[in-house]
């Protein structure tokens, strides 16, 4: 089964995790971690001593945003486990498709699934604007 590994500022990770829990149920193969200002802990510390107990196969560290302080951290730790897969902007679709995976998921499996997590971001505004004015009643 495929472990998955919320970080984020903040609690955002802690929301996903349990969301997703909410959709899917508690497999215990989610966990989350967060970093704060005052932190006690670096978010990298927590991320190597949940490896340290659940191992670095069929992992995949999700982040909040590429380019922020979680994700420049944790590409320090995919770089001592290269088998990790370490992806940025997490969302909800994303981490529910990689979660009820049975096996690892394949390179072409991930683009497919990333892909189908970018076209869940839409606009529902510009959506509806268009239906309704070529006069469709469905969406």
């Amino acid at each position: 089964m495929n472990k998955i590994i919320l970080a984020s500022h903040g609690e955002l990770s802690q929301g996903m995790k349990q969301t997703a829990s909410m959709i899917i149920g508690d497999a215990g193969n989610i966990f989350a971690v967060s970093a704060f200002r005052d932190e006690d802990e670096p978010i990298k510390n927590q991320v190597e001593n949940l490896l340290a107990n659940i191992g670095d196969e069929n992992v995949y560290i999700m982040t909040d945003i590429f380019g922020g302080s979680v994700n420049n951290d944790l590409l320090q730790v995919q770089q001592l486990h290269p088998g990790i897969h370490l992806l940025a902007g997490m969302n909800l679709p994303l981490v529910i498709s990689i979660a009820t995976q049975i096996s690892a998921v394949s390179s072409e499996q991930m683009a497919n699934i990333i892909e189908e997590s970018r076209q869940g971001v839409i606009d529902c505004k510009q959506l509806l604007t268009t239906n309704m004015s070529i006069g469709g009643d469905d969406l």
